[in-house]
C-alpha cells in the first residue's frame, strides 16, 4: 500500500477506524514525531528529508531549471505507471 503525505493531509475521516486507532496513527504519524526520530532512523539525511511537513515547499528550494529537470525524469522514469497517479505528481510536484 502506498500512502502519501498529501493523501494524509487530504484525509477529512476514516469511518472504518476506532477513535483510539485514529488517535494511535496520528500520535505515530505526526510529521513532528516523525522528524524527531529522522535521525535516529535515516541518519544524517534525516533532517533532509523531513524539513517542513509543508506540501509543494520543494518549490522553495529548486530552481526553474532543477524543476524543468525533474518533471522530464518524472515523465521517463515513472509517467507511465500507476505511481504517478498514487503520487498526484501533477497536482503536487509538477512545476
Amino acid at each position: 500500500m502506498i500512502i502519501t503525505y498529501e493523501d494524509l493531509k487530504e484525509l477529512n475521516s476514516l469511518d472504518s477506524l476506532k477513535a483510539e486507532q485514529i488517535q494511535s496513527t496520528a500520535d505515530r504519524g505526526n510529521f513532528q514525531v516523525m522528524r524527531k526520530k529522522s535521525q535516529e532512523i535515516y541518519g544524517s539525511v534525516g533532517p533532509i528529508l523531513f524539513r517542513k511537513g509543508a506540501v509543494g515547499d520543494w518549490k522553495n528550494l529548486f530552481t526553474e531549471a532543477q524543476s524543468q529537470e525533474m518533471d522530464a525524469k518524472f515523465k521517463e522514469c515513472l509517467g507511465g505507471t500507476k505511481l504517478k497517479a498514487n503520487l498526484k505528481y501533477d497536482v503536487y510536484c509538477k512545476a
